[in-house]
This record gives C-alpha cells, structure tokens and sequence, in this order.
C-alpha cells in the first residue's frame, strides 16, 4: 500500500507544473536573428526554413553556420536566400555546436539572439510569439525551449520516459522549483537579448561543454540572468529521430550519455528515486490486490497530463506506460554500458561523451 501511495504523491509532485510555452496576443517585435548550426543537415533545413520564411517579419534575420558538412547544407541555405556562414576551423578545447554558435552571433545583426537546431520548425507566427515572450520580461533573462515533439510511429513513442526525465533534471515541473537553486535548460532551441548573451561572453565561457546550452543556462542564472524553461507546444516541433526502433534505442542512449555527466546530482538521484518507485509498483502489482489497478490508472492519468504538453502522445500511450518504464531501463542501462565502460559515443562522426571530444550541431 505505501509503495502505491509513494508512487502516485511522487508522481504529482514531481511533475506539478504545467510546460507548455504560454501564448499570447501577437504584436509588433524588435530586431532578432535566428542561428542555426549545422552539420550535414541539408534535410531539415528544407523543413525549417520555409517554416521561418512563412513569418514575413521584416526585424528577421536568419543566418545558417554550416559546421564542416559533408553535404549540399550551404547551397540548401543560399537557395533559400538565407545568410551562410562558415566557421574556421575548431580549436581543441571547443565543442563544435558551441564553436558554430559563437561564430553565428559573431555574423548576427539582431537585437535578440535565436539559437536554434536545425532538426526542427515552427508553428504558424512561432518565432515572434517567442520573441514577443523574451522582450515582455523586464530584466535580463535567458529562455530554452525544448520542441514539440511530433511522432509517427509506436517506437517513437517510447521516448516518453526520457521526456519526462529530461524536465524532471530541469528543475521547472517539479511542486518545489521556486525553492530550488537550479537553472534548468534545453539544448535544441535557445533565446537570448545580444546585449546579455555578450555581457555572459557567450558560448566563449562554455566552450568547452557537451551540453552547451544547459551550461549556458546555468551561467546565466548564477550572473542573476532570468531564466525560463519550456515545451514548444504551438510553438517549435521536432522529429527526433526516425520511425526505426534501433534509431529511437541509439538516439537516446547517445543523449543519455552526454546528459548524464553534466547533470544535476540532486535531480539525478530524485529521478532515480522516481524511476525506481515506478518499477517496484509495476513488480509488485501481483501481489497488492485489486487496489492496484484503481493507482494504475491514477498513475495513467498523472502521466498523460505531462505527456500530451510535450508530444503527440495520446491516453492509450500513458495507459501503456509499463512498457515505456521498462524500455526506459533497458536503454539506460545500455547507455551506461557503451558510454562509461567503453568510452564510444559519438554523434555524426564526432566523439561526444567518453573524452574530450566535439560534439555534433
């Protein structure tokens, strides 16, 4: 009875805020610039770009950082008549996307800076619902976003746990956040005034970093910058990786890997705590009684209240939620293995986790 009860109020608290990006009115923005590094990403930006060219705002510029592609990523920008800008070479102690990003706001005119990857796209006035939201704050302030994410098939769906867990390490869902001293972000969408983003030395100060704009967010927070944490529900979306199992298993066991080591020790052991609490419930439900189907489907319910802020999930998938716990297990545990006992992990030919190596943009 006490595991049931442990499962369901952790449950609740842990994931008592709502995520998704608040949406207001449209009106008029300033100057911004959206910078898109990337590698070998010819692909997306055919789905990006016109997403971000449907705007029509005159106070846009967007300028594409090519990171060394091996692919036609530069000629894709320029027929979309967007800025390229090529980088020089990396030095060692840069991380690559970092390296693509700083030299992107280096070229950059606008007023607010818009790091953005080049694996997503936006929602019909998306980009200046944003914008809009970064210059109603009144002090300095820093937002990440992580996208909608849009999926297509069951194997897909199987990210739901690492969702959840990947805003439980934020710090912003959980019933005591205003209390705690973290500075949660996301890697795949960033906002940020040029003014404050210089004053913080930009990606310069976190060169190094594998997950770069977590450690952005971070610095920015212990400089008394603002920060804000979000879904991109309406907003900005995401495919994450195809409808392929093993894709969905390697993508997230390679996030898992860079993630972990820069992760908040506090909030890794409350997931852990979480994760465990979960699986006990489902282990022991045999042997609890009929009480357990009654905490099943609050359990279904509590998790599809989160799930439907962060991705196309539907009831039956959070009524499905077992399966998603023990796969979750399964590729972390895997994750571990590869990353820390075998040292590999790398993403589009470049070394991620394991060394001192570049990560991809």
């Amino acid at each position: 009875m006490w595991l049931m009860i442990f499962a369901v109020v952790a449950t609740l608290l842990l994931f008592w805020h709502k995520v998704a990006f608040p949406l207001e009115e449209i009106k008029e923005t300033e100057s911004y610039s959206i910078i898109i590094p990337a590698r070998n990403e010819a692909e997306n930006l055919k789905r990006l770009l016109p997403s971000i060219l449907a705007q029509k705002s005159i106070h846009q510029e967007v300028l594409v950082v090519d990171d060394d592609s091996d692919d036609n990523t530069s000629e894709i920008a320029r027929s979309y008549g967007v800025k390229v800008v090529t980088p020089p070479p990396i030095p060692s102690d840069w991380q690559g996307k970092s390296w693509a990003c700083y030299h992107g706001a280096k070229e950059s005119s606008g007023r607010t800076l818009f790091f953005l990857d080049a694996d997503t796209w936006f929602s019909p006035d998306g980009p200046n619902r944003i914008i809009q939201f970064a210059e109603a704050q009144e002090k300095e302030c820093l937002i990440t976003i992580h996208p909608y994410h849009e999926m297509r098939s069951f194997w897909e769906k199987l990210s739901s746990v690492f969702h959840m867990i990947v805003f439980l390490s934020s710090g912003i869902t959980n019933f005591f956040r205003n209390r705690m001293n973290t500075h949660g972000g996301f890697g795949p969408c960033l906002i940020i005034k040029a003014d404050t983003y210089w004053r913080l030395e930009g990606h310069f100060s976190i060169r190094g970093e594998i997950v770069e704009h977590l450690a952005l967010a971070r610095r920015a927070g212990k400089q008394g910058v603002r920060t804000f944490a979000y879904s991109g529900k309406k907003v900005v979306h995401m495919r994450m990786y195809p409808s392929r199992f093993s894709a969905v298993v390697n993508g997230w066991s390679k996030s898992f890997a860079s993630g972990a080591r820069t992760a908040s020790p506090v909030l890794s052991i409350v997931s852990i705590i979480w994760v465990s609490l979960i699986i006990s419930f489902l282990v022991n439900m045999i042997h609890i009684g009929w009480w357990s189907s009654i905490i099943y489907v609050i359990l279904s319910c509590l998790l599809y209240r989160f799930l439907k802020q962060v991705g196309t999930f539907h009831w039956y998938d959070a009524a499905l939620f077992p399966v998603h716990f023990f796969f979750f297990v399964i590729v972390f545990a895997y994750s571990f293995l590869n990353s820390f006992l075998f040292k590999q992990t790398t993403w589009k030919g470049r070394q991620i986790a394991g060394n001192k190596g570049k990560d991809s943009s």
